[in-house]
């Protein structure tokens, strides 16, 4: 209301309690006077106030220093729909809640993600080396999927099983290697294939002490072998076709020596030779072409 309209309303005020048909009197026309008086200055201090309030908060708005425990904005209905906090860790949280009023995402030092119980099913956060890391939790709030990417680049996806084991992974080396891996229920690396840094794929086979007992690969000259290791992780047994074309089983002692190979080349006849220990063929048997057996290493 402004401050005509306010001394409008106290002189109806005023007059009204005389009648129409007395004037007012001189006295009452001074004490009118006073009041009129009176009421123009408490509307200029009125409006000082309003305009120094109001100066004060544009400077605390410029100057960045509006306090406040907590902001918490409500929706039509007054429930409260977002709240702005201190979290636990002493920084900034704000907290989204859905339409029954339950914390669905928290975003502070990180992005949390909350099931309709409240209880948290994905985190994504950076670590301390400032890597970005994904976390999903079942019911029960165990970790069984995370996916994350090192500081040097290097990205992996974890899974776990119900108590919290790494059970799978796949991961991402130098060099464009790639490698998915199986583990047992001790944590052991059991099987693991992918492509290794010269982009030759290959698959290992390990056994529950974490040593590699068998291993498939195709190699850059196009050699594909089979390699079958004993439990002090000595190569005793290798199958593959070679570069040539020539199938090949290669048998060797614990000293990783070849003491016999059994090979057909292409559109050949097969051939099977014993060596000693220095390499040399000693004995051999093998198909000539007219389809007789030969053991003579040397005819």
């Amino acid at each position: 209301m402004s401050i005509h309209c306010l001394k409008a309303v106290l002189l109806l005020v005023l007059f009204s309690s005389f009648g129409e048909a007395q004037p007012p009197a001189e006295d009452e026309l001074k004490k009118l006077e006073e009041l009129e008086g009176f009421v123009s200055l408490v509307g200029l201090a009125s409006g000082a106030a309003l305009l120094i309030s109001l100066g004060l908060l544009v400077a605390r708005w410029r100057m960045g220093t509006v306090r406040a425990r907590h902001f918490v904005l409500r929706g039509d209905e007054g429930q409260s729909i977002a709240q702005l906090v201190q979290g636990p860790n002493g920084g900034g949280e704000l907290e989204l809640r859905d339409a029954d009023g339950g914390i669905s995402a928290v975003l502070g030092s990180g992005l949390k993600l909350c099931d309709r119980a409240g209880r948290v099913r994905a985190n994504l956060w950076l670590g301390s080396d400032k890597a970005p890391l994904l976390e999903l939790y079942d019911e029960r709030g165990e970790v069984r999927t995370d996916l994350s990417l090192s500081e040097d680049g290097a990205g992996s996806l974890a899974f776990y099983d119900e108590n919290g084991r790494p059970r799978a992974g796949l991961g991402s080396g130098h060099a464009g290697a790639m490698r998915l891996s199986f583990f047992d229920k001790q944590g052991q690396l059991r099987l693991q294939g992918g492509i290794e840094d010269e982009e030759n794929p290959s698959l290992k086979l390990y056994d529950d002490h974490g040593k590699v007992r068998a291993s498939l690969s195709v190699l850059a000259d196009g050699m594909t072998l089979l390699a079958m290791r004993d439990q002090d992780g000595h190569t005793r047994t290798i199958v593959g076709v070679l570069e040539e074309g020539i199938a090949w089983l290669g048998i060797l002692d614990e000293e990783q020596r070849f003491r016999a190979g059994l090979g057909v080349p292409p559109g050949g006849n097969p051939r099977l030779d014993f060596y000693d220990e220095s390499g040399e063929t000693r004995a051999s048997l093998r198909v000539d072409n007219q389809g007789r057996f030969k053991t003579d290493p040397d005819s």
